[in-house]
């Protein structure tokens, strides 16, 4: 391990993502407040720099690092130098339950200050056995193959606590697969109008492409902000062994195809987002992706993949000197395509386009202070204000055309 990641956080948050940490037996059950919905904890790094961290599990216990509580708080050490850290604690809402006995904690789920709403935890593709290998996102084998909704009431409950806390600034809608025409667009609309209606907030929504490129249209004129279509792996023979449902059901092309139309069509720039999960693929693979998706004017999101006893799928050898490189050429390739960087940010679970700008580099005091103002909440007034604006000028411009495409 190279010595300078402790002292360089965005190096240091790739490690940590990509080791996890080791915590000090005195620590006990202190976490327990700390602790995120996975299997990881928040950490706050210098700079300000989010992480979510996995520890406790079994490829975490030959990490090098160890979180260890000092006379200011906590900090994090690699056995010869240590940097002070924060822990992010819960939200307060995240123990509490909607009006009809709901648990916030089965509705939403807490990545430090991303927050996903998820209405119906049920994917498909776990009822047909062609879920993905990795079993991403918010549905696992139990709740995928359940039938629970969420009220449009509860979704609203839920938001509201999560805005009322600040746990997040954007309120992220997600559903699973369903083998309809739409994609599932039909089903969130109403959670979508509803939070619109009551929240002068941003709405993001992440689901499999709709057959058709009207359902993308539809999305953006009921009122999301920001849409996210997962592709995962860009390589074509990986993405068909480990992503068979997506492969069988939706198919490569048309993640392509919907994810060029949303953002060359339809939303406004850098608000089209797609994950490439780094560690399913070569590296390589992984670059071609993402100057693949930036060429469309997507923005490429880059999860590491977390490995499990019974889901050993990571591409090896992976260390941080050789994933750094594909972080590096993230930021230059989404500033070389112009693409807006500040609607992906603060997530704890990847590293951003706007972190990776430090990885190759670039530490400009103006960048900062734009990032400042477009994180306060005037700047978040703004941003909802061009959004609310662009969308009423577009919708009247362009009315969606049911006839398909």
């Amino acid at each position: 391990m190279k010595s300078d990641y402790i002292h360089n956080p965005p190096s240091l948050k790739i490690d940590l993502m990509l080791r996890g940490i080791r915590v000090e037996e005195a620590l006990g059950e202190d976490l327990t407040s700390y602790a995120s919905a996975g299997p990881g904890i928040d950490i706050v790094l210098p700079r300000s720099t989010l992480v979510n961290v996995p520890y406790g599990g079994e490829f975490t216990e030959d990490s090098p690092y160890v979180l260890k509580r000092s006379k200011k708080g906590y900090v994090v050490t690699d056995g010869k130098e240590e940097v002070p850290v924060k822990l992010v604690t819960q939200p307060g809402f995240y123990k509490r339950k909607t009006t009809t006995g709901k648990p916030f904690s089965s509705i939403s789920t807490v990545h430090g200050s991303y927050v996903v709403i998820t209405p119906s935890p049920r994917c498909d593709f776990f009822n047909r056995n062609v879920e993905c290998r990795y079993c991403a996102g918010n549905f696992d084998v139990e709740s995928g193959k359940g039938d629970i909704t969420y009220s449009v009431d509860e979704v609203l409950e839920t938001a509201e606590a999560i805005l009322t806390e600040r746990a997040s600034d954007i309120i992220y809608l997600s559903i699973g697969f369903s083998e309809t025409d739409d994609g599932g667009i039909e089903f969130l609309t109403p959670y979508i109008k509803a939070v619109k209606k009551h929240f002068n907030c941003l709405v993001a929504v992440e689901a499999l492409p709709p057959k058709k490129n009207l359902w993308i249209d539809e999305t953006y004129a009921v009122g999301a902000d920001s849409v996210l279509y997962n592709l995962e792996i860009f390589d074509r023979e990986l993405f068909e062994i480990i992503c068979p449902g997506r492969a069988e059901l939706v198919g490569r092309q048309r993640y392509i195809e919907a994810l060029g139309y949303a953002a060359e069509k339809v939303f406004p720039n850098g608000t089209v987002a797609s994950h490439l999960i780094v560690g399913l693929e070569p590296p390589g693979s992984t670059i071609r992706g993402i100057d693949f998706l930036t060429a469309m004017g997507v923005v490429p999101i880059l999860p590491i993949y977390r490995p499990r006893p019974e889901k050993a799928l990571r591409i090896e050898p992976l260390t941080t000197e050789i994933i750094i490189p594909v972080y590096r050429h993230l930021y230059r390739a989404v500033k070389q395509s112009n693409i807006n960087m500040n609607w992906v940010r603060d997530i704890s679970t990847v590293t951003t386009p706007i972190e990776s700008r430090f990885l190759a580099g670039e530490t400009g005091i103006i960048k900062t202070l734009f990032e400042s103002f477009y994180k306060s909440r005037l700047g978040l007034k703004a941003a909802w204000g061009l959004s609310t604006i662009r969308r009423k000028l577009r919708v009247r411009e362009e009315p969606t055309d049911h006839s398909g495409r």
